[in-house]
């Protein structure tokens, strides 16, 4: 993997650790929780992945990020609030493109 995409990736599993604690302390959000730990942990088991298998590592971080746009998406279309949607949807479609642009990069 690159080192930028490593970087956006590890910076991207802890923002969404960090934003599932979060919503659980300011909206006492148990699914807030569970989601945050379990996609952060999940993009760095993926990150760890990437350094033995780039490829797989590459894949796993883009579909768990373009999962996550969607469904951020879908959430500010219907609240239309930035915080926390809107937000978490620029993050997750940001390190969609910076792995996948990184992957094609790769490829050459």
């Amino acid at each position: 993997m690159t080192q930028i995409s490593k970087i956006t990736s590890y910076i991207y599993g802890f923002l969404l650790i960090f934003g599932g604690i979060m919503g659980y302390v300011k909206a006492h959000s148990k699914m807030s929780l569970i989601t945050g730990l379990v996609s952060g942990i999940l993009i760095f088991l993926a990150c760890n992945l990437g350094a033995k298998k780039p490829k797989e590592g590459y894949l796993s971080i883009a579909a768990i990020s373009l999962v996550l746009s969607l469904f951020f998406l879908m959430r500010y279309s219907s609240t239309h609030t930035f915080m926390p949607s809107g937000l978490m949807l620029i993050l997750s479609t940001t390190t969609f493109v910076v792995v996948g642009l990184s992957w094609f990069k790769g490829k050459k």
